[in-house]
Parts: C-alpha cells; structure tokens; sequence
C-alpha cells in the first residue's frame, strides 16, 4: 500500500511540474518509514493510531534536518479532530499535508464524480479579482480549507486563489472560485 501511495503522490507533483525523485530517508524516527519526494519530506507512521506528539516528533525532526519545503505525513488511521487542529495550527510555519493511507490508494482526479481544480497565477487572480469587483477575496469569496482533499492534491496554500470547474445541465460549465484558507472553522 505504501508503494502505491507513493505513486500517487508522484502523480500529483508531475502535475504540479515539479521533479518526483523519490528516495528512502534513515530517519531513526520510530514505527515510520519515511521517504523523500523530491525535497518534500513524506513520512508513513506505521502505528494504528496517530497522536499529537507523534506529529510534532516529525515536525522537530524535519525542522532539525532542513527540510524546509514541506512535509506529507501519512497515516494508517483517520486522524482525529484534535489531530487535525494541529496540523492547521502548523501548516503556514511547516506546510504539512495530511493523508489516510486509503486516500492515497488511486488518484481521485480521475474519478468521475470528481471536478477540476487549480490555483490561479497571481495575474489570473488578479483578473478575477478586478472583473468580479473583488476587493478582499478573503472575506468575499468562499473559502476551501488547506487540509480538503482537492486543495492537498494541487498543492494549495492559504492565500491562493482557487478555480473550480463544474458541470452543470443547465448552463454547461460553471467556474467557481474559493478562497484558501489554513482552517475553514476558524472565523
């Protein structure tokens, strides 16, 4: 299951442009495998369920090892809602995303149900912004939390502009926008 995680993910950055080199990393770090994709930290936790304090061991190790660019952890376990909190509480200063093992089983883009997404450049953003009248897109547009399957996949920051391609039967294809943001729960 772990190889095919990483296959997938490797999906994802090809998409994104970036390199996808994957190498084993000897981290020490207890009951993990951990890998690096290109210079991205990817650590699978090998335990039933995953705590707090397993998440901040990996965020001290990445930061005592350099890598700077970001991390993937991912779980054999959904995480819980604390867990979760967290991770958002970190992902701006560290760039964590977070993945249950079963989410990295196939790429859900190619799912039927599933509709396209991609961050805006920041010339196209600000086209979107000026023709919709769009002042404060973080008050104005709706937000997407960092942590949603589809921000994960592109490789969404809080900040970015995301467009959402629909299918409607009525008026063909919809685009929407959302606004991304480190935790949509916080007001």
């Amino acid at each position: 299951m772990e190889d095919k995680a990483l296959a997938t993910l490797r999906i994802f950055y090809e998409r994104r442009k970036l390199a996808t080199e994957t190498k084993p990393v000897a981290s020490g770090l207890k009951d993990v495998n951990a890998y690096t994709i290109s210079d991205v930290l990817v650590v699978f936790s090998q335990k039933d369920k995953m705590l707090e304090r397993d998440v901040n061991t990996y965020i001290e190790y990445a930061k005592e090892n350099d890598y700077t660019n970001g991390m993937i952890v991912v779980a054999m376990s959904k995480p819980s809602g604390n867990l979760m909190n967290l991770i958002r509480s970190k992902f701006i200063e560290q760039r964590i995303q977070f993945f249950h093992l079963r989410e990295l089983q196939m790429d859900i883009t190619v799912h039927r149900m599933s509709v396209p997404h991609r961050i805006l450049t920041p010339d196209e953003a600000k086209d979107v912004l000026d023709k919709n009248r769009i002042l404060k897109p973080e008050d104005q547009l709706p937000w997407i939390d960092s942590q949603d399957i589809q921000a994960r996949v592109i490789g969404a920051v809080p900040g970015n502009i995301i467009e959402i391609t629909r299918h409607s039967d009525t008026v063909g294809k919809c685009i929407y926008y959302r606004y991304c943001v480190a935790d949509v729960n916080v007001a």
